[in-house]
């Protein structure tokens, strides 16, 4: 069996891969970059090939190449900032910057259609990829299979609006998500309390310009929370109820479970100092065995079997990262997100094998789509 993938030479995520594939005894996939595809370059031609594409995240001239190619990509998303694929190249490095998220994302979709195009089995089919890199859609996907999944507040416009559908709806606290965002980038949550109300995220506005960090802050002015709710309204939302999380270790916390070809296999427990979770946050993982043992046995079944129920929303992906939130009482539980490159796990084991290995396993053991 050999391995054509698409990622950025030298990153972690790709040096991993390499590295299972070693260990399973396979020859090292032949790699094509995202810079060289953007640039024009057509995927090498080994049609039996397995095609893995891996997460074009961390290189800004990527990035750039994205947002330029979604530049005449027709959109009905309202509100969205464009720039020209000419500006999009000359866009220089700013630390933090939400640049063009929206365009960057039909630029990314455009990417992955041309290799959906291609002969090559896949571990994850590009055409879901792109699907589950939608929080929207995944949202829709799940609720409409009885996956369990926080309620939505539907297509939001903007702040005015949000308070709007809030007051209608009776929902007091709400996550509002960029649609095609990743690593919290573009993430509030937000609510209202008798004092006034309240927001939580690692966005921050600076002039006209919009960041993100890693420091979690937390804003009480109007002034402050209406203009980042309206960019990230203005970029395609995904807005939903705030559901309180569980607290385990002193803190709240959520899993990342890896699931491949259909079962519930590495888990990542992530301890928050806020409302989010993301390690790269500064949150610490937690003791899963020890949290699995308060979970009770009937009660992580169900969570397994949710989990698993919404990466089958998903046949023609081999694996998925599915975040889950678990209910203060230990025995409800909803769906957050699905994540086509969640399964950057260092250090994750399941039966002795790291997530990549996993991967390959299953892959050998049921033959490539």
């Amino acid at each position: 069996m050999r391995f054509l993938l698409v990622g950025h030479p030298g990153h972690k995520r790709v040096l991993f891969f390499q590295e299972a594939l070693a260990r399973v005894g396979l020859s090292p996939a032949t790699l094509c970059s995202y810079q060289a595809l953007l640039a024009g370059a057509e995927l090498p031609s080994e049609p039996f090939a397995v095609l893995r594409i891996d997460s074009p995240g961390q290189n800004f001239d990527v990035e750039k190449g994205l947002i330029a190619a979604g530049a005449e990509i027709e959109d009905d998303e309202w509100g969205s900032a464009r720039i020209d694929a000419s500006a999009a190249r000359s866009l220089l490095f700013d630390k933090g910057r939400i640049f063009y998220p929206r365009q960057w994302y039909l630029g990314f979709r455009a990417l992955l259609a041309r290799c959906s195009t291609l002969p090559n089995p896949v571990m994850n089919h590009p055409d879901e990829i792109a699907q589950m890199f939608d929080k929207r859609l995944c949202h829709a996907l799940c609720e409409a299979n009885d996956v369990p999944v926080p309620p939505s507040l539907g297509p939001i416009k903007g702040y005015e609006q949000l308070r709007t559908r809030m007051a209608e709806s009776g929902h007091t606290q709400v996550f509002i998500k960029l649609a095609c965002g990743s690593s919290a980038s573009g993430v509030v949550a937000y609510g209202l309390e008798r004092a006034g109300e309240f927001a939580f995220t690692s966005t921050e506005q600076v002039g006209e310009r919009f960041y993100n960090s890693r420091r979690i802050r937390r804003y009480t002015k109007h002034t402050q929370i209406a203009p980042i709710v309206d960019f990230i309204c203005g970029e395609g939302a995904q807005v939903e109820a705030w559901f309180p999380k569980a607290a385990f270790q002193g803190k709240p916390f959520d899993l990342r479970v890896l699931v491949i070809a259909g079962q519930a296999r590495h888990l990542v427990l992530r301890l928050g100092r806020s409302p989010m979770t993301n390690l790269h946050l500064g949150n610490m993982r937690g003791d899963v065995p020890a949290l699995l043992a308060r979970i009770g046995q009937g009660a992580w079944q169900k969570m397994q079997r949710s989990c698993e129920a919404a990466a089958m929303l998903f046949p023609r992906s081999l694996y998925c990262g599915v975040d889950l939130l678990v209910a203060p009482n230990f025995q409800d539980h909803a769906i957050l997100e699905i994540n086509a490159f969640g399964d950057l796990l260092p250090g994750i084991t399941w039966q002795g094998r790291d997530s990549y290995s996993s991967e390959l396993d299953a892959l050998l053991e049921r033959g490539a789509r």
